[in-house]
């Protein structure tokens, strides 16, 4: 052996020996998700040259710090890196290629392939994609240089092979961005024994491919996204925590940060065992947060949850949040001259019970306001900003400024000059609802506070029940706040009913997405 074969080995036991590695039979992995900040991208309005190489240093100054050492997987979140002006060529991960000092490739994705290599981690990173549109025989727009453009998450193993990508299905506005002809489902196996699986951002609302993954058994998901944040039921962590407890599933989000025009929302769930950290700031940040997560399949596993990391409910005013259609729920207000209530509301095929135990203590000093609070049922179809439709199914109870002013509802008090008291302390609540039990429909448990973060796990308890009701297959959820609240902004069992896609061709999907993609929308420019 020569001498620089020596030198050559003992620095890679070095570079491999400076982490332990997760293994199969442990217990846990150790997981890193990042919340990159894009303001100043955005306020300076950097174009792709620019801002793409400033971005890549970050990234690489993340993967080396020594907050990174002890990861086995880092997620970065959805656009935080390259633009369709900086796209790249990807790999098929079934050729299992090593772009690292490959020429074929872009420096995007030949450096990201060489940190995965030094680093000895898993990287999964969201980036523009770009391929050759075919000849003939395709729906979907191509671009005058004959490319297609993707959102997609990159995967890269220990050795810098790429070895899974995933193309965004369900699109939020994004120009000059294609999909895919139908939802790609796609895994990845790691060496210490967990399959992932990957999606991204609006794909959250729909069942293809999210809850598809979730059915082939999935119990690890990745989920970089660039989430804007919405009243009274979709706010980013609300939704992450909810989704991972309705699925008992591990989720990994990493989120794009720019609190002041709606984004944020970074953390890792264990399931139905709830966070292990998570994040919603009020100011644009670049941080890398770590987690050892418990594996599914190890119920005696430990969880070690980070410190809550919250905010006042006036920091959080800083955050922009949009306000969902929910005029057209059936609401009553709750009275706040007594100290126990019962009431039940119907719409469509959803019918709510609603129990509630409550202590007011309404403010008597000056420029003091104070929320107070309406009951609600939903059965009726939205708009996800003119991208797509959805129908609602949702027995709640949300926070207004005016109860009486139903359009108050889903907003908050914003003004630093005003003293909002907390009056309305919730001592205890139960929900229980019944709805359509049928495949396509999805319901899950659903809370935000003032500093705009979920309730622990501990202070819930769901249960859903399957039933026939004459011929149709019905669901009943009992949803109860189980430890005394005086902050709430929203409690409810909420979800979506799916069309009914095993009907429609891929094409037909393809020819729906393919006009709100050329719709003029409001998304941030990429």
């Amino acid at each position: 052996m020569t001498i620089r074969a020596i030198v050559l080995g003992i620095l890679l036991n070095y570079i491999v020996g400076s982490h332990q590695i997760s293994s199969p039979n442990d217990d846990h992995y150790w997981a890193g998700v990042v919340e990159f900040s894009f303001k100043e991208r955005s306020m300076n309005n950097e174009s792709g040259l620019i801002s793409t190489p400033k971005n890549l240093e970050k990234y690489k100054e993340i993967i080396n710090s020594p907050e990174a050492d002890p990861l086995d997987i880092i997620v970065f979140p959805e656009y935080g890196l390259s633009q369709v002006e900086t796209a790249s060529f990807v790999p098929n991960p079934e050729d299992l290629i090593t772009p690292c000092n490959n020429l074929e490739y872009e420096p995007v994705v030949r450096d990201l392939s060489c940190m995965a290599r030094a680093s000895q981690k898993y990287l999964v990173v969201n980036l523009v994609e770009k391929a050759f549109c075919p000849e003939k025989d395709d729906w979907r727009p191509c671009a005058s240089n004959a490319l297609y453009h993707f959102n997609a998450n990159v995967v890269f193993d220990r050795h810098g092979r790429v070895i899974a990508r995933y193309r965004k299905f369900n699109l939020f506005g994004e120009p000059g961005i294609n999909i895919t002809r139908w939802s790609d489902i796609t895994t990845f196996d790691t060496d210490f024994g967990v399959t992932f699986g990957t999606f991204i951002c609006f794909d959250l609302m729909f069942d293809e491919p999210a809850l598809q993954l979730v059915r082939q058994g999935i119990t690890d998901f990745i989920f970089p996204t660039m989430w804007f944040s919405e009243l009274p039921f979709l706010t980013a962590a609300q939704i992450q925590q909810s989704w991972a407890y309705a699925n008992n599933v591990n989720f990994l989000a990493a989120g794009s940060s720019f609190p002041e025009i709606g984004s944020t929302g970074t953390g890792v769930f264990a399931g139905k065992r709830g966070r292990i950290v998570t994040v919603m700031n009020h100011n644009a940040d670049s941080k890398l947060y770590v987690a050892q997560v418990p594996k599914i399949s190890r119920p005696q596993a430990t969880i070690s949850r980070q410190p809550v990391i919250k905010y006042s409910s006036s920091e959080m005013s800083n955050l922009k949040l949009k306000r969902d259609q929910i005029d057209g729920y059936l609401m009553s207000t709750l009275p706040l001259n007594v100290s126990f209530y019962e009431a039940s509301l119907c719409q469509g095929s959803v019918c709510c019970n609603f129990t509630l135990n409550y202590t007011v203590t309404l403010p008597s000093g000056p420029n003091q306001s104070y929320y107070s609070y309406v009951l609600a049922v939903s059965d009726i179809k939205r708009t996800f900003d003119g991208f797509s439709d959805g129908m609602i199914t949702t027995c709640a109870i949300f926070a207004c400024t005016d109860a009486e002013d139903h359009k108050t509802c889903a907003t908050r008090f914003t003004d630093p000059a005003t003293t909002v008291a907390e009056a309305v302390r919730f001592n205890s609540i139960d929900i229980v609802g019944e709805f359509p039990g049928g495949f396509n429909v999805f319901l899950l448990p659903n809370s935000v506070d003032t500093s705009i973060l979920p309730l622990e796990v501990d202070e819930i308890e769901y249960n859903e029940r399957l039933f026939q009701q004459e011929e149709e297959l019905r669901k009943r959820i009992e949803y109860k706040l189980v430890k005394p609240r005086s902050d709430l902004l929203t409690f409810a069992i909420w979800g979506r009913q799916f069309l009914d896609i095993a009907s429609s061709s891929p094409a037909a999907v393809g020819n729906v997405l393919l006009v709100l993609f050329v719709a003029v929308c409001s998304f941030i420019a990429i």
